[in-house]
């Protein structure tokens, strides 16, 4: 069972990285001169997409949650690159998938 959630965590990660790398690539600029690198914030991505629920989040967040944790936490993730949090989000993804096997193989290895 736990193997099937493995390998959809991996194609998930792997599909997110993908996504991450096709960022960059729009990122960068290439023009005739050579290649300029312009990375777009995560959250002027998010805010071109959808505005209305990165307001909300912001208010949910500020208002019922914890107001450090979008002055701390969200919003400098919002200020990064988009394709370096898809990137490491799709890594993230892709390493807790092999959390476990490793785990097992330690225990192995132990015995």
């Amino acid at each position: 069972m736990f193997a099937k959630w493995r390998t959809g965590l991996r194609i998930l990660g792997g599909v997110i990285m993908a996504g991450g790398v096709l960022l960059l690539i729009a990122d960068l600029n290439l023009t005739g001169g050579g290649i300029s690198y312009t990375p777009q914030a995560l959250g002027a991505l998010w805010h071109q997409w959808d505005a209305p629920s990165l307001n909300l989040l912001q208010a949910i967040t500020e208002r019922y949650v914890l107001p450090q944790l979008w002055s701390y936490v969200l919003l400098p993730l919002l200020l990064s690159p988009a394709w370096l949090v898809f990137f490491g989000f799709g890594a993230g993804l892709i390493a807790l998938s092999l959390l476990r096997k490793m785990k097992v193989k330690l225990e192995e290895r132990s015995c």
